[in-house]
């Protein structure tokens, strides 16, 4: 049971981070015609409406009554509230290659967390394998390094937006034994339905109606959003919150490396922007989670 378990759990990890992989390349379509805190607002209002949906035909059933939420409440603000917002504003002020060195990084915090709070401390070989797959994607970062300056403020972003994910990691692990899968889904984008159209309202002000009349207008927008908010949000969020019930955090955490590789192909069969050379550091990144599950 416990082995059949661990497979389901890897399997899950795998095919959400194998979505997330895809979810770039709708996120440059929608960025071509929307603002970015538009799609964030439409993304997970979507995504709300549809788990309530769900909720309503009584294909998914959550339940809160009785149930401590505090840490919940925590998971949801760091993933995907504060996630989001520190790296959409980090990316804008960094290199595209310290983007990506800095935010591959969530793994090794993971593993520190995991080690210092949950007593999942990993291996020598878990430890090399997880470098591996880090070196691999480091140098990835630095062949698209986009030449842009660098500058302090978005460093702290990036970090904190590190944080945020390492922090998910973390909690949804810890309260997998409270709440499902679906349950800490629906309340992830209960919190988004709610922030990020504040967010949006607040800072686009008088811009708003416009911006998201434009956008929705778009069918490229309203695909995108179809992708992102049910495939990429709902979906995946659903199965990798089910992973980290079933397998360490350090283990699920790991599979994150996979959205690199899954990049490189799409960018490569539908964009044709990468090179023979990524292609082949596809190899260590993929043998690294490998080793880290292995």
């Amino acid at each position: 049971m416990e082995n059949k378990n661990s497979l389901l759990g890897m399997t899950a990890a795998l095919t959400a981070n194998l979505i997330f992989g895809f979810s770039f390349i709708f996120s440059k379509l929608a960025l071509s015609v929307a603002h970015p805190l538009i799609i964030l607002s439409v993304r997970f209002t979507v995504s709300f409406l549809f788990l309530n949906l769900l909720l309503a035909i009584k294909l998914i059933k959550v339940s809160f009554r009785g149930k401590p939420i505090k840490k919940l409440i925590l998971m949801s603000v760091a993933q995907p509230l504060c996630y989001f917002i520190f790296e959409l504003y980090g990316i804008n002020y960094v290199s595209s290659a310290l983007s990506g060195v800095i935010i591959s990084l969530v793994p090794v915090g993971v593993v520190c967390f995991s080690a210092m709070f949950l007593g999942e401390k990993p291996t020598a070989r878990q430890y090399i394998c997880a470098l591996v797959s880090l070196v691999g994607i480091c140098i990835v970062s630095i062949l698209n390094n986009n030449g842009k300056k660098n500058s302090a403020i978005g460093v702290i972003l990036l970090i904190l937006a590190v944080i945020s994910a390492v922090s998910f990691n973390f909690l949804s692990r810890s309260e997998s034994k409270n709440f499902s899968a679906v349950e800490r889904t629906y309340f992830m984008f209960f919190v988004a339905f709610l922030g990020f159209n504040l967010f949006a309202v607040a800072l686009l002000n008088k811009n708003y109606i416009p911006e998201l009349t434009k956008a929705i207008s778009s069918s490229e927008f309203l695909l995108s959003i179809g992708y992102l908010a049910i495939l990429s949000s709902v979906a995946a969020f659903i199965l990798y919150n089910y992973s980290t019930g079933h397998i360490t955090a350090i283990r699920s955490s790991s599979f994150s490396n996979i959205i690199t590789v899954v990049s490189i192909l799409a960018g490569t069969v539908f964009l044709k922007e990468m090179s023979v050379f990524e292609l082949i550091l596809c190899v260590p990144i993929i043998l690294g989670v490998y080793g880290v599950n292995r």
